[in-house]
């Protein structure tokens, strides 16, 4: 545990984490200096700046060079941006509002799951990812089949948040049009009512003791309403960005990059990893700092959850930036775009 910082040091530990923030270099006692508001010589500053080497706060990539935050320095500034946030968050650039208001109101429909993580993206000048709300508590309403010819139909499932899912069944067998009406019948009896969790885990499928035309058919339609459900339950995911984290001085080590790229290369590990975190957050942001994060490969990174709610189902905004994020306007962003939404969850395409 880091020693507690008197104000001075603060002032001086914060300057060097805004510095290295902007410029993605070490930071020099005469550069804190000229950002310093009290008057500092460059002796006090040295000073103050080993001492909080030596705390933990700073350290010093090279003997020539100057100093550099350590994920307990970017912490500590995380803590003071966020102790005062409930009046902070008002102190949003009136540019970053303006463009939450028109993306989210530029069409007549929903925006999408894609649309929010690019305009995440955009005003947090970092990876943005959209974890879109799990669809296992959504329920089916009915079942309707439409025939395509003797050995194939659509199946459509319509859901309670006015989603359709749809796939094109092929049978073993001639299947007339009313044994086909007879077996959607049978299954919105099984399936109304029934979550998208439920209906995976085989709920439509109980023993068919009669075995009819209908009910055999039935049953294959069963089977395929699983498959037709199957991608639901973890929800949509969305990223938008890349560029904005390749572009910063901490690629050119290869070990970053390579870290980077295994995790988003596979959007189950994606989608674990930020469920995971946001199953860690009580209350607003949820920050993870370089060797904090519990996912082992975003150690290399910063990441800042916020959960989201529509329809009763929650998903996750997140970023994904490299240590020295600039915190601030990720704050607000996220604050914005996340505000946004629980005002109106009925913008999201759900």
């Amino acid at each position: 545990m880091q020693a507690p910082l008197d104000d001075r040091a603060r002032e001086i530990l914060d300057a060097v984490v805004e510095l290295n923030i902007e410029t993605g270099r070490p930071v020099s006692s005469g550069l804190v200096e000229r950002s310093v508001r009290r008057r500092l010589s460059s002796a006090t500053i040295r000073n103050v700046m080993k001492s909080l080497e030596g705390a933990g706060y700073l350290e010093q990539p090279h003997t020539s060079s100057g100093r550099v935050p350590t994920d307990a320095g970017f912490r500590a500034f995380v803590d003071g941006l966020r102790a005062g946030w409930s009046l902070r968050r008002y102190e949003a650039p009136a540019g970053m509002k303006t463009l939450v208001r028109r993306s989210l109101t530029r069409s007549t429909g929903a925006t999408g799951i894609k649309d929010l993580a690019r305009l995440l993206s955009r005003l947090t000048a970092a990876l943005g990812i959209i974890v879109g709300p799990s669809w296992e508590a959504v329920r089916v309403v009915r079942v309707e089949v439409y025939p395509r010819a003797l050995r194939r139909a659509l199946l459509a499932v319509v859901l309670d948040n006015a989603q359709i899912r749809t796939g094109l069944i092929a049978f073993d067998e001639d299947r007339t049009p009313g044994i086909l009406a007879e077996a959607a019948e049978l299954l919105t009896r099984r399936a109304g009512g029934r979550t998208v969790a439920e209906i995976r885990a085989g709920a439509l499928e109980p023993p068919d003791l009669l075995r009819s035309p209908a009910s055999r058919c039935a049953s294959q339609l069963a089977r395929e309403g699983r498959r037709v459900l199957a991608g639901l339950v973890s929800g949509e995911i969305e990223l938008e960005g890349v560029a904005n984290v390749l572009g910063e001085p901490e690629f050119q080590d290869p070990e970053p990059l390579r870290e980077l790229l295994r995790f988003l290369e596979s959007p189950q590990l994606v989608r674990e990893a930020l469920s995971r975190l946001d199953g860690q957050v009580k209350d607003g942001f949820g920050v993870w700092i370089g060797s904090e994060n519990p996912v082992r490969g975003l150690r290399h990174f910063t990441v800042l959850t916020r959960g989201f709610v529509v329809d009763g189902r929650r998903g996750v905004l997140a970023v994904l930036g490299p240590r020295r994020m600039g915190f601030q306007r990720a704050f607000h962003g996220m604050d914005l775009l996340g505000t946004a939404i629980d005002a109106d969850p009925g913008r999201v395409a759900s």
